[in-house]
């Protein structure tokens, strides 16, 4: 369909049009025309103007127009009226060798010759649309400006290259999560683990739903000393407590390995606090005037002592007021075992972290994403060297982690966050930089990209981007993006509820979306939904028996 004509000055990036009134494009539409080669070039409609030469801007004062409106007919202002729209050349669509070939393949050539002025806007086709935008293993929504097209995703690129969904609260990202997460489990059979810190994906379901849920669980005896600290509490200039700590934990996992006992859960936070009472009682129980020595076992199982000093008193107290308030306070997800056994592969396992502190939080990230990264390198490396012991054991143990599996980290701000690093912001950019080499995808997922670590929101090359509306989050974002350009950046800043700029690997050509809805393309449910407070209050029937079903593409 013919649209409008080339006018005025137009080069190998843009170009403006004339428009046919009768055919008036949208903002986002896609169009075709010719450059001087005649070679077909594919070209989005970034903006539509409507001018009146006759009350032009800077053409006199309110009663200088409104005179001109009485004067003139109708007639006559309708044709001094033009519309005029500009749009941003996306590259070549069709060679000349390509015209007369209705099986044509997109090849993303760049343009490099300019439009020529006065030849014809024509729309672009929606099966020429569609070789470009419904490729791929998953579909995640349809073209904002031609709902007929499917958009679809390359999941290799997707989940090798990583990717991110950046949104305010309520533009859709939980709902892009739940989508994104029902078609890899379904077209791909894959294996993805959810971090859920709110709960929100507790009661993912959808028609023939793979879904794990599995409860935050740690075992501190499996955690690195660091994690241990950070699980705590323990303040990163707490240099003495952190000390102690160490040496409480190397003395306590020495002991048991001597007497072949099976350490570990809560035992071995008992075991710990039993030791941390033992040096204070060594301390308070000495003749006044001796000195009181602690023994214990470095990291090499050596035997040493070390003398208790008034000051060290104060850190050995703190340190059991920590390990009392961990049983006391969170004890319900001690266990005994590793929660990477729990993960099942072929399924969305879902994590939920909801009623666990920040500090618990980041130490189970932690230890979570370097068993993961450590089990898969261990297990690639033997599938090269044929070590066929290894292979069995971590399959035994781990199935999960035998095959690449996909890691999408909700509220991801909180693990890695832009100011100061936690553990888990160390194995979460080790996985950014070195997880495609061994399997390991990752999906970022923030509310607040401000806030979140720049190197590992750089290391995304797919962004999916609801609506932004803060000025400082939308340059953030464009700055640890190379492929948000200015006019994309616009486009962001004008998306409504569940509508995404979707650009970089996993899709030939950057594209507005409107996402899927999760409730109603696929029938599917979880929790998230704003709650209706005035229904809440007023005590009104519920029309729906899910109260969780409120707006699952505004959330």
């Amino acid at each position: 369909m013919k649209v409008g004509i080339v006018y005025g000055e137009s080069s190998t990036d843009y170009f403006t049009f004339i428009v046919d009134p009768k055919n008036m494009p949208n903002f986002g539409e896609f169009v075709v025309v010719k450059n001087r080669n005649g070679e077909e070039v594919l070209a989005v409609v970034k903006s539509v103007r409507n001018i009146n030469w006759l009350m032009s801007t800077g053409r006199g004062s309110y009663d200088y127009i409104e005179k001109t409106v009485n004067v003139f007919s109708k007639g006559v202002l309708d044709k001094s009226e033009s519309i005029i729209a500009s749009a941003k050349v996306l590259g070549v669509l069709k060679t000349k060798e390509d015209i007369e070939n209705e099986d044509f393949e997109f090849k993303q050539i760049p343009n490099r010759v300019p439009i020529k002025p006065g030849v014809e806007v024509r729309l672009a086709r929606d099966d020429d649309l569609k070789k470009i935008f419904s490729n791929g293993h998953i579909r995640i929504g349809r073209l904002l400006a031609r709902s007929s097209v499917e958009v679809g995703l390359d999941v290799n690129k997707l989940v090798s290259r990583h990717f991110a969904v950046l949104a305010v609260t309520g533009a859709g990202k939980s709902n892009t999560i739940a989508v994104l997460t029902k078609e890899i489990i379904d077209k791909t059979n894959g294996t993805v683990v959810i971090l859920d810190p709110h709960g929100e994906y507790s009661t993912l379901s959808w028609r023939n739903a793979r879904v794990n849920p599995i409860k935050a669980s740690i075992d501190p005896s499996k955690v690195s000393i660091g994690e241990l600290a950070t699980l705590l509490g323990i303040a990163e200039n707490a240099a003495l407590q952190r000390r102690f700590l160490s040496l409480a934990y190397t003395t306590v996992m020495e002991e048991a390995k001597r007497s072949a006992k099976v350490l570990g859960g809560m035992s071995f936070v008992e075991a710990m606090e039993n030791k941390i009472e033992e040096w204070i009682r060594t301390y308070e129980n000495k003749e006044k005037g001796e000195e009181a020595f602690i023994e214990y076992y470095d990291s090499q199982g050596k035997s040493l002592q070390r003398k208790i000093q008034s000051r060290d008193l104060d850190s050995l107290i703190r340190l059991k007021d920590y390990l009392q308030e961990l049983r006391r306070n969170f004890g319900e997800f001690i266990k005994l075992g590793n929660i990477l056994s729990e993960i099942i592969p072929g399924m969305v396992n879902v994590i939920d972290l909801s009623g666990m502190e920040e500090d618990q939080m980041i130490s189970l990230a932690s230890y979570l994403l370097r068993g993961i990264l450590n089990y898969r390198v261990k297990y690639m490396k033997a599938v090269r060297t044929k070590d066929s012991e290894t292979l069995v054991r971590i399959g035994e143990r781990f199935p999960a982690l035998t095959k690449p599996l996909l890691l999408v980290i909700e509220e991801a701000h909180i693990f890695a966050p832009r100011e100061g690093k936690t553990q888990a912001s160390h194995w979460l950019g080790k996985i950014a930089r070195e997880g495609r080499k061994f399997g390991i995808g990752l999906g970022i997922v923030s509310q607040r990209p401000k806030k979140l670590d720049d190197d590992i929101l750089s290391q995304t090359n797919t962004k999916i981007i609801l609506r932004l509306v803060e000025p400082h989050d939308q340059r953030y974002v464009q700055q640890a993006s190379e492929q948000i350009s200015e006019d994309l950046l616009m486009d962001i800043a004008s998306l409504g509820i569940g509508e995404a700029v979707v650009v970089g690997y996993a899709i030939s050509l950057p594209a507005m979306v409107r996402i899927y809805s999760f409730r109603d393309e696929f029938e599917g449910t979880y929790g998230g939904a704003d709650i209706d407070i005035v229904r809440e209050w007023t005590g009104e029937e519920e029309e729906d028996e899910d109260i969780d079903l409120l707006d699952f593409a505004g959330e």
